[in-house]
């Protein structure tokens, strides 16, 4: 496996992880939501509340350092690609020099 493979594939499976993080994010928030439109107990209410809040807040900063973690990925593998791509690019020219060298003139 390449680099560059093996980088899209860290690059997937970060993103399906955050993926899944916003997913939970979602069901806690809807959770709350409905909490706090029946609630049972105002003491126990609020206790789930608290709960949820500081839940939701770490899934929070979980998610914001997989986003970061995301975006060190893409800039390494697109870092990775325009280095590819410069020595294409050069390996391309000097192959055309060697054409146009090698080609008797017309």
């Amino acid at each position: 496996m390449t680099e560059k493979e093996i980088t899209m594939e860290q690059l997937e499976e970060t993103v399906k992880r955050t993926d899944e993080q916003l997913d939970l994010m979602e069901w806690k928030m809807d959770n709350v939501e409905k909490q706090m439109i029946a609630p049972l107990d105002q003491n126990v209410c609020l206790v789930n509340l608290l709960k949820s809040v500081s839940e939701v807040r770490s899934d929070y900063q979980q998610l914001r350092r997989e986003l970061v973690e995301v975006q060190a990925l893409q800039r390494e593998l697109s870092t990775r690609l325009r280095t590819q791509l410069r020595l294409v690019h050069g390996k391309f020219a000097r192959l055309r020099q060697r054409i146009a060298a090698a080609s008797p003139p017309r």
